[in-house]
C-alpha cells in the first residue's frame, strides 16, 4: 500500500508549487500563488490518523507534560490572552486537547470546558485525572450542534490536519457567528528562525507537520472560510524563573513578534 499522496495547495487549490528543501525523505514546497509552504507528496491521512490514535501520548510523555511547569505556564499565558479577546467566557472547545491541561485551567477560570482528541491515551487521561468532558474523536465524529461554542482553540494542531478545508468549514459551523472566537496557534513558517535554519528548524517534521503557515497565509486560509475578522496575537515567552537573560530573550521575542518573525503565530478570528 502506498502511504504517500499528492495534493494541491489547500488555500488557492492550484498545483503550482516549487521545492524548498527535503527532509526525512519528504519535500517541503511553496505555492507560487499564495506562498503557503507545505509537504508534497505527504504521508496519507489513514497512516497519520493511526499514529495519532495509538501512539501519540505514551505514558512517559503524559507524565512529562503533566509535571512540566513550563507546560502549565504556557497554558496559563494562552488562557489570559484568550480572555482578553473573549472576556465573557462561555462554552469552550479545545480541538486536539491532548491530556487536558488547557481545558483544566479554563474550567478553573469559569469556562464550560469541552475537548476532543484522537489519542486514546491522551483523552483517557484527561477524562480520568481531571474529570474533563473530552471525547476521543475528531471534529466530524463529535457532531456538535451548529453555533454551539463561544470559543474554539487549536494550539499546534492545524499543521497536523490533512483535510484543511472540510475541517475549517466544520469549525465555522459549530462556532457561534459574530460573537464566537476561534484561536489558532501554529509554528511560523516564515519566522526568523525558520528562514535561517530551513530544514534544520526544529518544527520541521514533514511526517506529521504538513503545513508551515505564515502571518500572510493563515489569515488568507481563514478568510476563505468566512472568518471576516482575523487579527494576529502576540504570544509571549514564559519561564518558571526570572533573570536578566530571560528578560533580554523576552524583549527580543516581543520585537520579532511585532514584525511577524517570531517562532509561532497566533491568530484570533470571528
Amino acid at each position: 500500500m502506498n502511504t504517500l499522496e499528492h495534493i494541491d495547495c489547500p488555500i488557492c487549490e492550484h498545483n503550482a508549487a516549487e521545492p524548498l528543501f527535503d527532509k526525512d525523505s519528504l519535500s517541503v514546497v511553496i505555492c507560487k500563488q499564495c506562498r503557503l509552504r507545505y509537504v508534497n507528496p505527504r504521508i496519507n491521512r489513514q497512516t497519520l490518523e493511526a499514529a495519532y490514535t495509538e501512539a501519540y501520548y505514551p505514558p512517559d510523555k503524559v507524565e512529562r507534560i503533566r509535571t512540566d511547569s513550563m507546560e502549565w505556564l504556557q497554558m496559563n499565558e494562552r488562557l489570559i490572552e484568550l480572555e482578553k479577546q473573549h472576556p465573557s467566557k462561555g462554552r469552550l472547545l479545545d480541538v486536539g486537547c491532548g491530556i487536558g491541561t488547557f481545558l483544566y485551567l479554563s474550567r478553573e477560570h469559569g469556562w464550560e470546558a469541552h475537548g476532543i482528541d484522537p489519542s486514546k491515551s491522551g483523552s483517557a487521561f484527561a477524562q480520568k485525572k481531571y474529570e474533563l468532558d473530552v471525547q476521543c474523536s475528531d471534529i466530524f465524529e463529535a457532531n456538535f450542534p451548529s453555533a454551539h461554542f463561544d470559543a474554539i482553540v487549536l494550539y499546534h494542531v492545524l499543521e497536523h490536519i490533512s483535510e484543511l478545508n472540510p475541517f475549517l468549514s466544520e469549525l465555522r459551523r459549530v462556532l457561534k457567528p459574530e460573537t464566537g472566537t476561534l484561536v489558532i496557534e501554529v509554528p511560523n513558517g516564515e519566522g526568523l528562525q525558520s528562514r535561517l535554519q530551513k530544514a534544520d528548524w526544529p518544527y520541521v517534521h514533514p511526517h506529521d507537520h504538513l503545513y508551515y503557515f505564515s502571518a500572510h497565509s493563515l489569515p488568507q486560509l481563514l478568510q476563505k472560510h468566512g472568518f471576516q475578522s482575523v487579527t494576529l496575537g502576540k504570544p509571549k515567552r514564559v519561564t518558571p524563573t526570572t533573570s536578566l537573560r530571560f528578560a533580554l530573550r523576552q524583549a527580543v521575542t516581543s520585537l520579532l513578534v511585532q514584525f511577524h518573525l517570531g517562532t509561532v503565530i497566533r491568530v484570533y478570528a470571528s
